[in-house]
């Protein structure tokens, strides 16, 4: 329960992202607005990442106030490998997606901006992290 405490935003986000990019592709719901900018696609995996994984460095901060680098690398790697697992289950679920080479490299470089830019977000928005 203690960890649900710290890390509750990051779950909410990590469902979000789940159900995205594990629904069949049919019933993703297409906007003719988004569908007009080049490479939304990619931009949507960058971001999501990039949150998430502001999102886990914050739990983890909170949970191992002492311990900061413990928390890059804990929101690192586990954005990655859910990343990567989440490519990884479209491949073989067969539900009109496919796992994609360029999702993953969105998803990395959202993860590697937001260890990069965490300590300056959060001197720029404490309340949100």
């Amino acid at each position: 329960m203690k960890f649900f405490r710290y890390h509750w935003k990051a779950i909410v986000w990590v469902v979000v992202i789940c159900l995205g990019s594990l629904m069949p592709s049919s019933d993703i719901p297409s906007t003719s607005f988004l569908s007009k900018i080049p490479h939304f696609d990619k931009i949507a995996h960058f971001g999501l990442y990039f949150i998430f994984t502001l999102l886990l460095i914050s739990g983890f901060m909170l949970q191992y106030p002492v311990e900061k680098g413990k928390s890059y690398l804990l929101g690192g790697l586990i954005a990655f490998s859910i990343g990567l697992s989440i490519e990884f289950l479209q491949s073989l679920m067969h539900l009109g997606r496919s796992g994609d080479f360029y999702d993953m490299i969105a998803n990395s470089v959202g993860i590697v901006l937001a260890l990069l830019l965490f300590k300056p977000l959060q001197r720029m928005v404490p309340w949100a992290l």
